[in-house]
């Protein structure tokens, strides 16, 4: 009797063990979620679809790969500078994501400064593009030239 009822203690102590180790896994999955290559490639081509893009797949993927989408939920901003020509210039794009709360919506700002070799400039374009993710996939997307 003392021997099944060791049993019954490890056994109790493991169940619980793995489901409190189970349970933390999950929330900490979901809650550091980051963009997936199947939501970066359907938000490049919605967004080639509306406007082409000024940048590549590559790109957007490179900046969003890395992003948790709960830390842009709490506000946070991710902005880099990124170079959309395929060769080394002094024009630098900028890409600059965050959400806002009360639409629910993501934001991308989209600074492209164009390279052109005659100017001593980089004339610039801006765009705005939005979205949101429901059920794990890009919804309600739009892309456009606002300035430039």
């Amino acid at each position: 009797l003392q021997q099944l009822r060791l049993i019954l203690t490890m056994f109790n102590r493991f169940y619980i063990t793995f489901f409190l180790t189970f349970t933390l896994l999950s929330c900490n999955l979901s809650l550091g979620q980051n963009f997936n290559k199947s939501q970066i490639k359907s938000l490049f081509e919605k967004f080639n679809n509306q406007s082409q893009t000024p940048f590549s797949y590559k790109i957007l993927e490179d900046f969003l790969k890395d992003i948790k989408i709960e830390d842009l939920k709490k506000g946070k901003e991710f902005e880099k500078e990124v170079l959309f020509e395929n060769f080394d210039c002094e024009c630098m794009d900028v890409m600059k994501i965050s959400f806002d709360k009360t639409s629910k919506t993501f934001i991308l700002k989209i600074n492209e400064a164009s390279f052109v070799q005659d100017l001593d400039w980089c004339p610039e374009h801006t765009y705005i593009g939005s979205f949101k993710i429901k059920e794990d996939k890009i919804v309600n997307t739009e892309f456009n030239l606002v300035a430039g």
